[in-house]
């Protein structure tokens, strides 16, 4: 696998300086402090002067390209080890002579490392120039630039490389093969005159966070424990650069000891998942499209078929007994067509006429019985405790009553397969799971799902059902109990844990994601100590005593832990991000909040560039989504702040009005707004911002948004020039256009414009929509779209664009091709990222010359 030492912008602690004469004259910056390894001595092979089938002898260029190493990404410190054909080759430092030339008194043929690391503070054209006695090659970041491997003379070869230098530190990698003579001069000469703080050199590997620190390296994914809690079915996944390629498996690992039990690397099992009793897994595996399922038993090491050939299978589910699974049968009904007739609204989406049914399979006699039936996905909810019962759900588009859906419960007895009917034209749906005894169900729901019962919205009109609740639901009388109606943080996930009785939920706390105890004894809420600020996900084993999480921080990636709850202690048991980001420094970042004259305080933080001076001016970077999800603290994401503080900015990222995690009526705020309140007090922080912080340059300000974000930055341009420039990715420029074409459009905005419609609310699709105030917008606006957007289409990029070129306005428009509504293709994001790089540099530092590189201006 190919890695990368990738760009990134620091300040180094220490730095090799040139001569006085090298920086007046704009000179080559001779590379003179370097890390080498010992000499490795390499054997010609038998026979080496013999002819080969084409004619050709063995060279001692053959020896330097043979001898590969994983030198991609290697980031070399002295007194650490090169790993080199089962010896421990160790880097210490050596200097140039006199005469600038670097080289070591080796034996010949000799295989010799040397390392050094220059940073740019900017985007720049050089040269790379190598004068070389011996046959070496030269990498940078992992790529190889020059290549020597013709014999030697008694004068040095010079030797060039056009390079193309992105902000941030880069690392220069020789190898050699030592002859006669081992000496080599490099240097690197700029394009343009350069001073100190363009280009530094150092020996040490310390850095800031990159993209490819984002992006590559091992990730853990998923966890999820065995029924006793002693061992851990752990989901990876890991980028392939430099192609587009990634791969994902699962591991199996024993708590207490780390050890790793099974690797499911390149395995054909899909649908990985523990049995609820017993160490044991089951599987999936696809013969001629036909799915077969298997046990394994980790004890006597048998895999056991338990049902074979079963067309359009999707999922499955064990029964708490072990005895029975219910899987669903998934099946596209839909046709290829020419023309056709759209059947209602949704029928326009891919998937619309897809539909999924339920099956039992009872896995002692392999009898499978086939469940539910009609023209309605049946999907299941949950099982009951003692196995006899389901809970399934119905959902239908409904056009006559807000919110144009309707949702049907039900309990079936598996063996008499009977139903009842828990509700019927649910308006506002939810998920539901049985209590441990049985006679109650759990109900995961918006604040609306029982009425007015949940909403605690204070004088709002609208609840914002998007703000995650919990409900016990009592089967026999059919009453609910809103638990969470005055508990702020909203529920995304949660467990009814038969061991202790408590319930256990991930839930959004302002921009922190927490797990909480919920105690129905005492009604109370408890968060749970996790050393970390984001829960991805987690798991209850089905003893109940423990409980698995990923979870990661603002500058730390997702890593796996184990809590638990007699002790109320957690475990960590996979960090495979340690290694990656081992000589990564990150800025610092702190809280900074702000009240309103009206007394409501919004939340927001700050991201340091890495070695701040607070005697200094930086650029800012203003960011938010400000729909209804706050930007939670996590690690990397869409847009990986860290990563714009390692660029050189101040990054200030607020929280306005319209979030979940709030309590319900401040979410509520998001309903028929549409920017308006969250636009002002955008602009309120971003001036109270500045205001308050010295170090902030108040002319080279920036902001940025994505999706609702996008619209909210095409918005704030109408309504305020404090802005030097603007981002807008995938955004929204006609309220209108995207309630009626995006896939999301008209079900989103139950929650954005509940019962507004464009021909009851022109105000608000009309006034406050960015394409119908386009002549107020002064602020140059970069509008990035992916080409096949089905969320936000891509004519909302487009006619926004076209409004402000008619207008004579400053703007650019790029697209990234066969892309949707996030940028997932590796190769693309890192272009996507560095377009947005390019562009705030161009603007906030009057660095034009990356975007130009990227986007020359054609004569069309």
């Amino acid at each position: 696998m190919k890695k990368y030492f990738v760009p990134t912008m620091m300040v180094l602690l220490t730095a090799t300086t040139c001569s006085f004469a090298q920086k007046e004259n704009n000179k080559s910056i001779t590379i003179e402090n370097w890390l080498q390894t010992d000499p490795v001595s390499l054997q010609l092979p038998a026979f080496h002067s013999t002819k080969n089938i084409e004619g050709k002898t063995f060279e001692l260029q053959n020896l330097l390209q043979d001898n590969q190493l994983e030198i991609d990404g290697l980031q070399p410190a002295e007194k650490d080890n090169l790993k080199w054909n089962g010896e421990n080759l160790q880097w210490s430092k050596t200097t140039t002579n006199k005469k600038g030339f670097t080289g070591s008194k080796s034996a010949e043929n000799s295989l010799l490392f040397y390392a050094s690391y220059f940073s740019a503070d900017e985007w720049m054209q050089a040269k790379l120039i190598v004068e070389a006695y011996p046959l070496l090659e030269v990498y940078i970041d992992g790529e190889k630039k020059i290549s020597h491997y013709k014999a030697e003379t008694d004068d040095a070869k010079e030797l060039s490389e056009e390079l193309k230098i992105e902000p941030g530190k880069h690392c220069i990698l020789v190898k050699v093969v030592s002859g006669k003579k081992n000496d080599f001069k490099l240097g690197i000469t700029p394009n343009k005159p350069w001073d100190e703080n363009n280009i530094k050199l150092s020996l040490s590997p310390q850095q800031s966070v990159t993209i490819h620190k984002i992006l590559d390296g091992e990730n853990v994914r998923n966890i999820e424990l065995s029924s006793d809690g002693k061992f851990a079915l752990l989901s990876y996944s890991r980028t392939l650069p430099p192609s587009d390629n990634s791969e994902n498996w699962k591991e199996i690992q024993e708590i207490e000891s780390g050890k790793i039990l099974y690797s499911f690397r390149g395995s054909q099992l899909a649908n990985i998942q523990w049995l609820p009793t017993g160490n044991r897994i089951s599987y999936t595996k696809e013969y001629n499209e036909k799915t077969s399922l298997f046990i394994f038993d980790f004890e006597n090491g048998r895999e056991t078929e338990i049902a074979n050939s079963i067309a359009d299978f999707s999922d499955y589910n064990w029964t708490p007994d072990g005895k029975q699974i219910i899987f669903s049968v998934t099946k596209d009904y839909s046709e290829d067509w020419k023309i056709r007739k759209i059947q209602g609204m949704e029928d326009r989406l891919p998937w619309f006429r897809t539909r999924s049914f339920l099956y039992k399979l009872d896995v002692a006699s392999g009898v499978k019985q086939r469940l539910t039936y009609g023209t309605i996905t049946t999907s299941l909810q949950d099982i009951s405790p003692d196995s006899k019962y389901i809970l399934f759900s119905q959902a239908r588009p409904d056009y006559k009553e807000y919110p144009y859906d309707k949702q049907n419960l039900y309990q079936m007895n598996l063996e008499t397969f009977e139903i009842d009917t828990i509700w019927k034209d649910k308006l506002f749906g939810g998920s539901a799971q049985y209590s441990p005894d049985g006679t109650q169900l759990l109900v995961q729901a918006g604040p609306s799902c029982f009425g007015k019962l949940g909403e605690n919205i204070g004088k709002q009109p609208l609840a914002n059902n998007y703000d995650g609740q919990l409900y016990i639901f009592d089967l026999k009388n059919k009453k609910a109990d809103p638990i969470t109606i005055h508990f702020d943080p909203s529920v995304n996930q949660a467990v009814w844990n038969k061991s202790d009785m408590n319930i256990y939920l991930k839930a959004n706390d302002k921009d922190y994601i927490q797990l909480y105890r919920y105690q129905p004894a005492n009604k109370e809420f408890n968060a749970l100590q996790i050393n970390s600020d984001v829960i991805g996900n987690f798991s209850l084993s089905s003893d109940g005593k423990n409980i698995a999480c990923t979870a990661c921080s603002i500058s730390s990636p997702y890593k796996a832990f184990v809590y638990e709850l007699a002790s109320n202690t957690s475990k960590l048991i996979s960090n495979p991000q340690k290694e990656n980001l081992k000589n990564v420094k990150f800025g610092k970042t702190e809280d900074w909040n702000f009240t309103k004259e009206d007394g409501k305080t919004i939340i927001g933080r700050v991201y340091y560039p890495p070695n701040f001076d607070s005697n200094k001016k930086y650029p800012v970077i203003v960011n938010y989504y400000a729909g209804t999800s706050p930007v939670e603290r996590s690690y990397g994401g869409r847009y990986p702040l860290n990563l714009y503080a390692s660029m050189g900015y101040v990054v200030y990222l607020l929280q306005p009005s319209g979030a979940v995690g709030f309590g319900q009526e401040f979410s509520a705020e998001h309903q028929n707004n549409w920017g308006i309140t969250t636009a002002d007090e955008i602009i309120e922080g971003t001036k109270k911002f500045l205001k308050a912080h010295s170090f902030a340059d108040a002319d080279h300000v920036g902001c940025i948004g994505a999706s609702y974000g996008g619209f909210m930055t095409m918005l704030l341009q109408t309504r305020t020039d404090i802005f030097a420039v603007a981002i807008s990715h995938a955004g929204i420029s006609d309220i209108t256009s995207y309630w009626g074409e995006g896939y999301w459009g008209y079900s989103y905005s139950v929650n954005a414009s509940g019962k507004s419609f464009p021909w009851n609310n022109r105000k608000l699709y009309i006034d406050q929509s960015p394409l119908f105030n386009a002549d107020k917008v002064v602020t140059p606006m970069l509008l990035i779209h992916g080409s096949v957007d089905t969320n936000v289409p891509l004519g909302e990029s487009i006619q926004m664009y076209q409004a402000l070129k008619l207008l004579g306005k400053d703007v650019d428009f790029v697209q990234v091709k066969n892309q949707d509504h996030h940028i997932k293709n590796y190769t693309q994001r890192i272009l996507w990222n560095n377009t947005i790089f390019a562009y705030f540099a161009k603007h906030l530092k009057d660095q034009p010359k990356w975007w130009e590189n990227l986007y020359p201006d054609k004569n069309l």
